[in-house]
């Protein structure tokens, strides 16, 4: 059984890894798309179905049916942010004291905050100011960075540095609190079978394991009230079914629990 669980944890980090490594521009590219059917729409173009559209497609039609799977596990800002907390968690430890959470309690009014964001770089975008606010944007100079080539905006540093810093201080800051294409996904439907749920019956009383583990803070739907309205909250980690102690969270198809047996 452990080496199983090893296994399969190890499996996750070298796809994540590979993402980050050879396609860290999927995000970029995705939200490209949605910049350009914005610029397009405004200025009563014809819409293209050109390489940037296409993978925003893709991606949202891959939501739909599993969830954000694509931000739990191939999105290369994602990868960083998680990698930057557990750096930030090891060193808490070393002193002796717990993990940041500074943002924790202010989480479900800061989660507003990425639509605030989508928001305003669509409307630049509409503007006629797209360009602008790619080449000052802090996935711009991510990517560069990324690439070992020079930062072309100060700018763009500045809030990359910032969202370092908030992704030290809270599980996946960008994700939950800025991210314009996690915005997107949020607001898509999630198919029910790709929904994680578990059984209140069979919880342990006054047990939050699976909230306190959850890198968004959720707290898991349950399959009696079928409420699945924080369900593009979720990064579909598994991380909730890995620390439940009963086994109790499960998608209801293919009906097996997320973490291995």
């Amino acid at each position: 059984m452990g080496n199983k669980k090893f296994g399969k944890q190890q499996i996750l980090l070298l796809i994540r890894a590979a993402f980050f490594i050879f396609y860290p521009a999927i995000f970029v590219t995705a939200f490209t798309g949605a910049r350009m059917l914005v610029e397009e729409i405004a200025a009563k173009e014809t819409l293209k179905l050109d390489g940037f559209v296409e993978t925003l497609i893709i991606l949202c039609v891959i939501t739909i049916l599993f969830g954000r799977i694509f931000c739990g596990f191939f999105c290369a800002f994602g990868t960083l942010g998680d990698a930057v907390y557990w750096m930030s968690s090891r060193i808490q430890k070393k002193r002796k004291k717990r993990p940041f959470h500074v943002f924790a309690k202010a989480g479900d009014v800061l989660r507003y905050g990425k639509y605030i964001v989508l928001v305003a770089v669509l409307a630049l975008a509409a503007a006629g100011y797209g360009s602008t606010v790619s080449m000052n944007s802090p996935l711009s100079a991510f990517s560069r960075l990324h690439a070992l080539k020079p930062i072309s905006s100060m700018i763009g540093l500045g809030l990359f540095i910032l969202i370092l810093i908030g992704m030290a201080l809270e599980p996946r800051f960008f994700c939950r609190f800025c991210c314009p294409l996690g915005a997107i996904f949020s607001l898509l439907p999630v198919m029910p079978f790709s929904v994680v749920q578990r059984d209140r019956e069979q919880c342990i009383k006054g047990c939050k394991a699976c909230q306190m583990v959850c890198p968004a803070s959720m707290e898991l739907p349950s399959k009696e009230e079928g409420d699945n309205a924080m369900s593009g909250e979720c990064f579909a980690c598994g991380k909730c079914a890995e620390r439940c102690p009963r086994r109790n969270a499960e998608r209801p198809f293919p009906g097996k629990y997320l973490k291995s047996k």
